[in-house]
């Protein structure tokens, strides 16, 4: 037997690296091709995921807030009670603090003095300035005093003051008078009288 050549293991030397290049070479392509698979799968996901939901509607907000009987009471500025009821209140669509009523009731106390008694068809109410504002057979009484007819009136309730434009009747134990406009006192006391005033007591009529 004859022994290997330099020549023969230079040849097998050679041989071996090829064939290790070769398997480098292969091992590159199949990475880069399974990396190449792994995008195009990555891709088509994006591309064919189902699309999101639509997000729900914003609910609209309520235009105003209605209800059967409503009742507002507080104390007035010499720390008396006052209080509004009315059959059916329902708060304005821009105003928060303004709220509509129908068949309205209210009552507040004089500092001195009974107490005050209102009647209206219908009123507007402001919760920050206690005005109410009562329109539609509107009835003014403070029992044993008087009782004053006319048809919308603003009266505050904190300071007790009535005023109104239209044409007033006031009637009391003695005297019916009437006016084209009224105003009274925060204290009540004082009842003013304005326009075409008419008084008629036991069968006289006087004109002012």
């Amino acid at each position: 037997m004859s022994s290997p050549t330099p020549d023969s293991f230079t040849s097998k030397a050679e041989q071996a690296r090829r064939r290790a290049l070769r398997s480098r070479r292969l091992g590159y392509g199949a990475a880069l091709i399974a990396a190449a698979l792994a995008v195009v799968f990555i891709v088509q996901g994006v591309i064919h995921a189902p699309p999101a939901p639509p997000e729900p509607p914003v609910p609209e907000k309520a235009q105003h807030i209605a209800g059967g009987f409503s009742s507002f009471s507080g104390i007035d500025i010499n720390n008396k009670p006052f209080s509004v009821k009315a059959l059916q209140g329902v708060q304005d669509s821009t105003d928060e603090t303004l709220m509509h009523l129908k068949t309205v009731t209210g009552a507040f106390v004089r500092r001195e003095g009974g107490e005050v008694q209102v009647i209206a068809d219908n009123a507007d109410y402001e919760l920050k300035t206690k005005d109410l504002m009562v329109s539609g057979n509107v009835r003014f009484e403070e029992p044993g005093r008087y009782v004053a007819l006319l048809s919308s009136a603003t009266v505050n309730l904190e300071r007790q003051r009535i005023v109104t434009k239209e044409p007033v009747q006031v009637e009391t134990s003695g005297a019916t008078v009437s006016a084209d406009s009224m105003e009274t006192s925060e204290d009540g006391k004082l009842v003013t009288l304005r326009g075409h005033v008419k008084a008629q007591f036991t069968g006289n009529v006087i004109e002012k």
